[in-house]
């Protein structure tokens, strides 16, 4: 007996010790900024419909890009800012056949970009929002699976493939939602 209750005492986990469920933020699901890292408390298919931040804005655009891939044009029908994020709203005309995975790839910026801010990849559509200080948001397309991020010289300025490759740069004015693609 006295060999299991060492065994017993050793054990990392204790089953008297419990963690506390902490509260969720008030814009969860979007923002998960009070919580630590690791897994967080909630039901995996837990599905709710958050508010609207008051402080949200979605700019209607309904533009064409351009063809990133073979007789696909990709539209952007819009671009939201809600809360910390950015999301662009975009579909390929004519739509894809459900075995075709096609998916554009983005590099976004904004003209008043803090040291370190927006400096990872998005594999999906929702960025980081810029800074309220920031004028214009740009976005560069490209092909599906090109891969723009090692296309910089030492500098951090795009090389040469990195624009021969660019489809096209939307240019979004925060202010007015006035919007204009370059080719």
């Amino acid at each position: 007996m006295g060999v299991l209750r060492g065994f017993a005492q050793k054990l990392a986990w204790r089953p008297s010790r419990f963690r506390r469920a902490r509260a969720m933020p008030g814009d969860w699901p979007y923002a998960n900024s009070a919580l630590g890292l690791g897994i967080n408390e909630g039901a995996a298919t837990m599905c709710t419909t958050a508010p609207e931040p008051s402080d949200s804005i979605t700019y209607p655009l309904g533009l064409d890009i351009g063809e990133l891939a073979d007789g696909y044009h990709l539209i952007v029908r819009n671009i939201c800012l809600t809360g910390d994020n950015l999301a662009v709203d975009w579909a390929f005309v004519p739509v894809p056949a459900e075995e075709t995975e096609l998916w554009p790839e983005i590099r976004y910026g904004a003209d008043v970009s803090p040291r370190g801010w927006n400096q990872w990849r998005a594999d999906f559509d929702v960025f980081e929002r810029p800074v309220p200080k920031a004028r214009q948001a740009w976005f560069d397309f490209f092909r599906p699976y090109y891969e723009w991020y090692v296309h910089f010289d030492r500098h951090g300025q795009p090389d040469d493939d990195y624009l021969r490759n660019r489809v096209a740069r939307l240019t979004l004015d925060l202010k007015t939602g006035a919007a204009q693609v370059v080719r």
